[in-house]
């Protein structure tokens, strides 16, 4: 494949999946981005509901880090027949058909929802429940300077992903039935296996052991925080705090509960009750729909946004349908490159993703993304100084497009290290370590920058605390050697 792809991919046109009417709409609140084929009124809700929810996170917990890492982009299509072209993929065969779904792409955190299913007084389950979830997960696993233990994280996730709206107050923690009838069934996972559960474990590799996990970690935290009568509350509290200072999980949990047997039992009387309880709060009056800007969106930029979402749903054939529909409509826009530049990267044809990029970035691409992975591509070992520079204004550009992008400012920091400027790039890699503390290459980036700049002390401390974050062989087996390096070579 090569990278003409893209002037031939007009073919695929027939293919695509066309969503609805012509006119999308951009609303834009503070914090979200909302694109709709539903009209003003409802994407101005829609964004109004996900900033109510963002108020209430950091009301509830207001170390948690509500802002920074990607961005939300939210598509609130009018129906199940837009939504089906968006996430054609739970369509197909006897996959359930969903009110809304998320994924992860480059740039942006994707979420797609209806605007036309009835938002429940009652405690049916959510409609958007998926779209919350996933909001609720990006901000407690970028909020902590550890991965978190699977059984909180989804925990957390799922009793936030039950919040309701109003137009006076929020209710969240709302029973989940769905999880309650799972519980009640089945026989629930030993507490010694469900604490230490991680991504490789059973329970979260098979359908039927995902789903009692996930049943267990609602129930186990919603007893924590609204059980016995919300006794527990300060511990969760507490729990946080440690957490979020870097404790080690078993210390936090000894720390703030003492034995975890107690609770356990407890949550297995919880779920035979009747009635449960949740937590009410006001709505935020500051935020006002009528003050989110709005614009229709050209059709060419409409078809880029949706062929993003394609792109990371790992889509291809849609993608490249809507980058040649955008391509048509209007051709100097970057994103049909951008589109295809991801797809050959995807497909590991380096080469050819690297002149799709660059001609993404000759186009004026406003990704950053883009230039952070061109200069990846352009990256190799021993550089001269011609090509480091030109490495940094690539991810200077990728800075400024998005400057709390954490991989580009590590990137950046050891090129300006390798180039000498050291003073800046200890900058960049502490902002790098603070906007994304759970990745381990930041705070390895930031020890290698500290041993430049003949801090050796520092610089094993930063290492020190890059194992202490390492979640798999390879990146403790990269801090092994650093440390093992620094003992050598150590005056």
């Amino acid at each position: 494949m090569r990278v003409t792809t893209l002037a031939v991919c007009a073919m695929l046109a027939a293919t695509r999946a066309s969503a609805g009417p012509a006119t999308w709409i951009e609303v834009k609140s503070a914090h979200f981005t909302v694109i709709t084929n539903s009209g003003d009124a409802a994407g101005r809700r829609v964004a109004w509901q996900f900033e109510q929810i963002r108020s209430g996170l950091s009301g509830l917990w207001p170390w948690a880090k509500v802002d920074g890492g990607r961005p939300f982009l939210v598509f609130a299509a009018k129906d199940e027949a837009t939504l089906k072209t968006l996430g054609p993929q739970f369509w197909e065969g006897k996959r359930f058909r969903p009110t809304s779904f998320w994924t992860t792409g480059r740039d942006w955190h994707f979420i797609a929802l209806r605007t036309d299913v009835r938002e429940p007084d009652d405690v049916s389950a959510n409609p958007y429940q998926m779209a919350y979830w996933s909001y609720a997960h990006a901000v407690f696993t970028r909020t902590f300077p550890r991965s978190l233990p699977e059984w909180y994280a989804r925990g957390i996730a799922e009793v936030m992903s039950n919040t309701f709206v109003r137009e006076t107050e929020m209710h969240v923690g709302r029973l989940m039935q769905g999880n309650i009838n799972i519980m009640r069934v089945r026989a629930p996972i030993p507490l010694a296996e469900f604490l230490a559960a991680d991504r490789r474990s059973p329970w979260l590799t098979q359908e039927t052991g995902i789903q009692l996990f996930e049943a267990q970690a609602w129930a186990f935290v919603h007893y924590l925080m609204f059980g016995d009568e919300g006794r527990n509350a300060s511990r969760v509290d507490r729990f946080n705090r440690l957490l979020h200072e870097g404790t080690a999980e078993d210390v936090a949990l000894r720390e703030a509960f003492g034995d975890m047997a107690r609770y356990y039992e407890g949550m297995r009387i919880y779920v035979t009750r009747r009635v449960f309880g949740y937590a009410r709060i006001p709505v935020s009056l500051e935020l006002r729909p009528e003050g989110f800007t709005t614009r229709a969106l050209p059709p060419g930029e409409a078809a880029v946004l949706r062929g993003y979402l394609h792109v990371a749903t790992n889509r291809p054939v849609e993608a490249r349908a809507l980058a040649a529909e955008a391509a048509k409509a209007d051709p100097t826009l970057p994103g049909p490159w951008e589109i295809e530049g991801a797809l050959l990267d995807t497909d590991n044809h380096r080469e050819e993703g690297k002149a799709a990029y660059t001609k993404a970035a000759e186009a004026g691409s406003k990704s950053a993304y883009v230039y952070y992975r061109l200069a990846q591509l352009e990256w190799v070992r021993n550089a001269d100084r011609a090509l480091q520079e030109k490495l940094a204004a690539r991810l200077e550009t990728a800075r400024q497009l998005d400057p709390a992008n954490a991989y580009a400012l590590s990137f950046l920091a050891e090129v300006r290290s390798s180039l000498g400027q050291r003073e800046e790039a200890l900058q960049l890699a502490t902002q790098a370590v603070q906007s994304d503390p759970a990745v381990t290459y930041h705070r390895m980036a930031l020890a290698r920058i500290l041993w430049d700049l003949h801090r050796p002390d520092d610089a094993v401390r930063a290492a020190e605390s890059a194992m202490k974050t390492a979640d798999n062989e390879t990146e403790r087996q990269e801090v092994q050697e650093f440390l093992a390096f620094a003992a050598r070579s150590r005056p």
